[in-house]
C-alpha cells in the first residue's frame, strides 16, 4: 500500500493538473441541489451522488446558474464566497480588512492568493445550550478548532481540520453511548463533568491528478454516496477513517474507487488491540440524457487476521475495474460483498426523484420469489425533492422512505460487518427497519432558514445481546443465532418518531445563530411507558455543522 501511494505521488509531480480541495458540505449540499433541479440539465462535471463535492466544480456550476428569487441570488453569492479560491470577483471582498490582513473576505479569516499558492485559514467554533424535559442535566456544546484549505500551484490541493469538543448529549444518546462504548462520529473520548463527553476530531487529506481526467485523494475523513437524507450504501454517520480515493471522470461517466481501513472497536484504551479490517468500493455514475443519472456500486469488506496475513490489505482487491465477487470466489474467501444501484431523475425544474437499492446476498429463488428467508437480504430508498412548493419561492419539501430487511450489514464475523468503530457505515439504525423522513425547508429572507424534520421509524430489535439475533443490530453476527424465515420487524417492535423545528440566522458568512425545539418519542413492549424527550436548544456556530439528534 505504501509503495502504491509513493508511485502516485511521483506521477503527480511529473504531470499534474489543477486540483481543488473539497467543499465544506454541511450547508451547501442543499443549495447546490436546488440550483441543479432548477437548471434544465445535469451539470457536466458535478455528480451529486458522490460527496463531498470538489470546490472548483461547485464554483464553476454556481456561476452558470440563472437565479430567480432574491434569496437564490443571495445563495449564489454565498456558494461563490464559500469557494473563494475559485472566484475572484471584487464583490466577494470587504473594502476594509481587519488589521489589513484579516477577513479580506467574509469567508476567510486569513486568505492568500498567489500565482502558485492559495490558502484559506478559518476558525471553527460552536457554543450551544439547552434543556431537556424529564432530565435535570443541561445539554450543551463547546467546540473550538481550526480548518485550513488551499492548493499549491496546479498540482496539489489540501484540507485539514482539528476540533476539540465537550458535549453533554440528551439522555437517550447518553444511554446509547453507554451501551456501544463510543460516541457517534468520533473515536476515542473521555468523560467530562457530570455526564458530558470530551473528544477530539481531526480530518485531513491531499488531492492530486496524474492526468486531467483522474483525481487522487489520500486522507482521513468521511465519504457519502447518494442523494438522500440517509444513505444505505455509504454514509457520513460514523467516525472518520483513512482512505485512498481515485475518481475518474470521462464524458458522461464518473467512476470512483475507494479503498479504506476500518476498526472493530473493543475498548477505549489507547493501547487496546482493536481489530483492523478493510473495504474496497467502486461506484460508476452515468448521466443518461439531460436529467437522469444511474449509479452502480460494489463493495467488499474483509479482514486478514490469520497468522500469515495479519492486518494485510488483499492486493487482489486493488484492481480498479474488476468484479469483486469474482475475486472473492477466486480467493476462496468468506469476505462480505454488497452490491446495488442508485438513481436520480430531475424533472420539470421542480422535482427530483431519487433512490437506492442494495443487495447483500444473491440467492435467485429467494430474491425473485420475494420470500422471507433470512438470506433474502436487501434494502431500498425512495425519495422526492420538490422545490418552490406551490410557487412559494425557497419553500422546499423532501420526502424519503428507507427500508432494510433483517441481517443486511451483518456477516459471519464482526470483522466483515459494515461497521467502523462500533458505528454504522450506512443507515444509523442498521437493518430490519422501515423509516419515513419528511423535511420542509423555508428561506423567507436572505439570511433566515427554517427547517422542520419529521421522522418515523419502526424496527425489530433484540431483547438483549444474549438473546436471538433478529437481524437489526449491525454489531451482531450470524454466530449469534439467526431466525429463518425472517419477516421484516421480527423481534421486539420498536417505534421512534421525532420532530424538530429549527431556525438559523446567518450573521456573517457561516456564522449562525440557532434556536429550535426537538421532540422524540420511543415505544416498545419492553418499556414500562413511552420514553419521551422534549429539548429546547439555542446556540451559535462558525464554520461548523449543527448537531443532529435524529437517530
Amino acid at each position: 500500500m505504501k509503495k502504491i501511494l509513493f508511485i502516485l505521488l511521483i506521477l503527480s509531480s511529473i504531470c499534474s493538473y489543477g486540483q481543488s480541495e473539497l467543499t465544506s458540505g454541511y450547508f451547501n449540499y442543499h443549495l447546490t441541489d436546488r440550483f441543479e433541479i432548477m437548471s434544465d440539465s445535469l451539470p457536466t462535471h458535478l455528480f451529486s451522488s458522490v460527496k463531498p463535492y470538489r470546490s472548483d466544480i461547485v464554483s464553476d456550476f454556481t456561476k452558470s446558474v440563472n437565479t430567480l428569487s432574491k434569496a437564490d441570488k443571495f445563495n449564489q453569492r454565498y456558494l461563490l464566497n464559500d469557494n473563494v479560491l475559485y472566484n475572484n470577483e471584487v464583490s466577494n471582498f470587504r473594502t476594509q480588512p481587519i488589521l489589513s490582513h484579516f477577513y479580506k473576505t467574509q469567508s476567510a479569516l486569513f486568505l492568500v492568493q498567489e500565482d502558485n499558492f492559495n490558502l484559506v485559514v478559518n476558525p471553527v467554533l460552536g457554543f450551544a445550550g439547552g434543556t431537556e424535559s424529564q432530565d435535570t442535566l443541561p445539554i450543551y456544546r463547546n467546540s473550538r478548532g481550526i480548518e485550513i484549505r488551499g492548493n499549491i500551484g496546479k498540482k496539489v490541493g489540501f484540507y485539514s481540520s482539528a476540533i476539540e469538543n465537550q458535549v453533554q448529549y440528551p439522555s437517550f444518546l447518553r444511554q446509547k453511548y453507554a451501551t456501544t462504548g463510543v460516541v457517534d462520529g468520533t473515536t476515542l473520548h473521555k468523560k467530562f463533568g457530570d455526564a458530558a463527553q470530551d473528544y477530539f476530531n481531526a480530518t485531513g487529506y491531499i488531492t492530486f491528478s496524474p492526468i486531467k481526467e483522474i483525481s487522487v485523494q489520500f486522507g482521513h475523513d468521511k465519504n457519502f454516496i447518494g442523494n438522500g437524507y440517509r444513505s444505505l450504501i455509504l454514509s457520513d454517520f460514523s467516525a472518520p477513517y483513512p482512505f485512498l480515493k481515485i475518481n475518474t471522470q470521462v464524458w458522461k461517466f464518473n467512476y470512483q474507487n475507494l479503498f479504506s481501513r476500518h476498526i472493530d472497536f473493543i475498548t477505549q484504551d489507547e493501547s487496546a488491540n482493536n481489530g483492523r479490517k478493510f473495504s474496497a468500493f467502486h461506484h460508476l455514475s452515468v448521466n443518461i440524457g439531460k436529467n437522469l443519472n444511474i449509479g452502480l456500486f460494489e463493495n467488499i469488506i474483509f479482514d486478514r487476521s490469520d497468522s500469515t496475513m495479519s492486518n494485510r490489505y488483499e492486493l487482489a482487491y486493488l484492481n480498479p475495474i474488476i468484479f469483486y465477487r469474482a475475486v472473492e470466489h477466486g480467493l476462496n474467501s468468506s469476505d462480505n460483498a454488497v452490491l446495488g444501484m442508485d438513481w436520480k431523475w430531475n424533472l420539470l425544474k421542480r422535482f427530483s426523484f431519487y433512490g437506492q437499492f442494495i443487495l447483500d446476498e444473491f440467492v435467485k429463488d429467494e430474491v425473485f420469489g420475494r420470500t422471507e428467508s433470512w438470506v433474502n437480504k436487501w434494502g431500498y430508498q425512495a425519495g422526492l425533492k420538490y422545490i418552490n412548493v406551490a410557487d412559494v419561492n425557497n419553500l422546499d419539501l423532501q420526502l424519503e422512505i428507507n427500508q432494510v430487511r433483517p441481517y443486511v450489514y451483518q456477516h459471519r464475523s464482526k470483522a466483515q460487518n459494515w461497521v467502523h468503530y462500533n458505528q454504522s457505515l450506512a443507515h444509523p439504525l442498521g437493518a430490519n427497519v422501515r423509516e419515513l423522513v419528511a423535511i420542509v425547508r423555508y428561506q423567507p429572507t436572505n439570511r433566515l432558514n427554517i427547517n422542520t424534520v419529521y421522522s418515523l421509524s419502526k424496527q425489530g430489535i433484540d431483547t438483549s445481546l444474549t438473546s436471538t439475533n433478529f437481524g437489526g443490530n449491525y454489531l451482531r453476527t450470524y454466530n449469534d443465532g439467526i431466525v429463518d424465515p425472517a419477516p421484516l420487524f421480527q423481534g421486539i417492535e420498536n417505534t421512534i418518531y421525532t420532530i424538530s423545528i429549527d431556525a438559523s440566522y446567518m450573521l456573517w458568512h457561516n456564522l449562525f445563530l440557532d434556536a429550535g425545539v426537538f421532540i422524540r418519542n420511543q415505544s416498545n413492549v419492553l418499556m414500562n411507558q413511552d420514553k419521551k424527550n422534549m429539548i429546547f436548544r439555542f446556540g451559535m456556530r462558525l464554520n461548523l455543522a449543527p448537531l443532529d439528534y435524529r437517530l
